[in-house]
């Protein structure tokens, strides 16, 4: 039996989803990311993805594409799609494989939604797992027990709930952008000045150095390439937690190739390209006027305006890897989540109000021991 090989280019059939079985035993392979190859979780075979050298991730006119409004349908893999019904996270899964509770928010309302979302972008580029679950299960009891202020019992009570490997949409944005700037810029100087000062009771008259600012308009202009503006298409809430563990390293990025999705899930975009396109506008415009208030001279500035123009716009969308869970202590749920490719780790965790008071009492009598040894003695 031969693996079914995904088309390299992406140029598959619209909605076709494919499955890959063992050439040994039929069951069906997984990405493994502790060997970077397929595994068959029957027999343990691992099978080699086929690589492509001089990969370079396709970019795509902005401009144009939004225009057009092309679409890829589907991620080339079988996933059935579910959807929390709290925080109305979409999450598509492999075939068969239910969580009872939402990965982002710990909510047991996950149900199959009627019709999955096969209507996507499809990723030009990948950055696969490198951290496997085990390893990341690893981190998380490591991380669990630490801290000083944390309760006793956190490590035997606390229960942990599914780990879920997921693939996160991102966008990376490129652009040209040229900026005129106008500005008040600021040159300080020095003069002397006769002022009244108090002394000994008395109103007496002194020189005294006074700084002043003279204002001089000023403008300019400066160009700047961005290059891989890299923006989550995710909705504040869940992008929280996923900002405490980057960053992701783009020198990992492979081709897309569904067999590197194989076992894993898929967290669809919470936001469309547009959205996803303004943030990263902003992030640059923010930018630019961080940059031109440095070409300001003098020695300050003030009411900066800024125009900026983008050109030569362009675009790709890949994924990226994230373990999410969560784990329960004393019924209240708490998440987690690890980075898929440097192990990176982020949660909550629970507070021991006893400890904190102790601490605290323990600090108020050393420095009441320190005031009447030390400073009631002199």
């Amino acid at each position: 039996m031969d693996v079914r090989q995904p088309d390299p280019k992406g140029t598959a059939a619209a909605g076709e989803a494919q499955l890959f079985p063992c050439p040994k035993c039929g069951g069906q392979l997984e990405w493994d990311p502790s060997h970077q190859e397929m595994r068959c979780p029957y027999c343990d075979s691992l099978i080699p993805v086929p690589a492509q050298p001089g990969f370079k991730a396709q970019e795509h006119d902005l401009l144009s594409f939004l225009e057009e409004h092309p679409r890829s349908e589907g991620y080339g893999v079988a996933l059935e799609q579910l959807s929390c019904q709290q925080c109305g996270a979409a999450i598509q899964v492999p075939p068969g494989r239910r969580d009872l509770t939402c990965p982002f928010c710990g909510s047991a309302y996950v149900l199959e939604a009627e019709k999955p979302s096969a209507e996507v972008i499809r990723p030009e580029s990948v950055v696969p797992f490198h951290v496997d679950k085990a390893a990341s299960q690893g981190r998380f009891q490591s991380w669990i027990g630490s801290g000083w202020f944390r309760p006793n019992d956190l490590k035997k009570m606390s229960k942990l709930d599914r780990v879920l490997g997921l693939y996160l949409p991102f966008f990376t944005f490129d652009a040209l952008a040229h900026s005129l700037w106008t500005a008040m810029a600021g040159y300080t100087y020095t003069v002397v000045e006769r002022v009244a000062v108090q002394e000994q009771g008395r109103t007496v008259w002194r020189d005294q150095p006074v700084q002043r600012i003279r204002w001089e308009p000023a403008s300019g202009e400066r160009t700047d390439r961005y290059d891989d503006v890299l923006v989550p298409a995710v909705q504040q809430e869940r992008l929280d937690l996923i900002l405490k563990v980057y960053p992701y390293d783009m020198k990992g990025l492979v081709p897309y190739n569904p067999m590197v999705l194989a076992g894993f899930g898929i967290l669809n975009a919470d936001m469309a390209l547009k959205m996803v396109y303004q943030i990263a506008r902003n992030s640059m415009q923010a930018d630019q006027e961080e940059r031109c208030g440095r070409d300001v001279p003098g020695d300050t500035h003030q009411n900066l305006a800024v125009r900026m123009t983008l050109s030569q716009q362009t675009f790709k969308h890949l994924l990226c890897p994230l373990w999410v869970g969560s784990f329960q202590y004393k019924g209240r749920v708490f998440p987690f989540v690890v980075n898929g490719q440097t192990g990176a780790l982020y949660g909550e965790k629970p507070w021991s109000w006893v400890k904190i008071g102790f601490a605290s009492a323990a600090a108020a009598l050393v420095l009441l021991l320190v005031y009447f040894f030390f400073l009631r003695g002199h």
